[in-house]
């Protein structure tokens, strides 16, 4: 086991569908797989990091 692994583990990292698109827009809820300034969607400047953003 590596050391990238390890820490892995340690921090409960899983592959789902937070992981592969870490990035959602408040306002209308899309998710991104690459950080957006503004939503090409809906044009909102509150897109956040997944993992920070409760349900």
């Amino acid at each position: 086991m590596g050391v990238i692994d390890r820490a892995k583990a340690v921090s409960g990292f899983s592959e789902t569908q937070e992981e592969t698109r870490p990035y959602v827009c408040l306002a209308c809820e899309t998710t991104f797989e690459i950080q957006h300034h503004r939503c090409p969607v809906c044009g909102s400047f509150d897109v956040r990091c997944a993992k920070w953003v409760q349900d």
